[in-house]
């Protein structure tokens, strides 16, 4: 396991006035062969009881790079279930 580190918190109220959390965190991992470090993204979303988490962990060596995507996942309040899909289509038409 590697470190992680809580970039951004998002605290939002549902249309059916439940409040849910999100936190935004960076990831760091080693590369086995060459000890280098590659990032990644974990969001966490807290409603109610329930939690849902999702990771990717290898997005790019460039730690800017990944903190760039982070803080547009978190402007626009993205949540674990649709997070692959929008760090794709980040990544595929370069907008970081």
């Amino acid at each position: 396991m590697g470190k992680m580190q809580l970039l951004f918190s998002n605290e939002v109220t549902l249309d059916d006035n439940r409040s849910m959390r999100l936190e935004y965190k960076i990831t760091e991992n080693l590369k086995a062969d060459s000890g280098e470090p590659y990032y990644g993204i974990q969001i966490a979303k807290y409603l109610g009881n329930n939690v849902e988490i999702d990771e990717i962990k290898g997005i790019s060596y460039s730690k800017d790079k990944v903190e760039a995507i982070i803080k547009i996942l978190y402007e626009n309040v993205v949540t674990p279930i649709s997070m692959v899909e929008i760090i794709d289509d980040l990544i595929t038409l370069e907008a970081v």
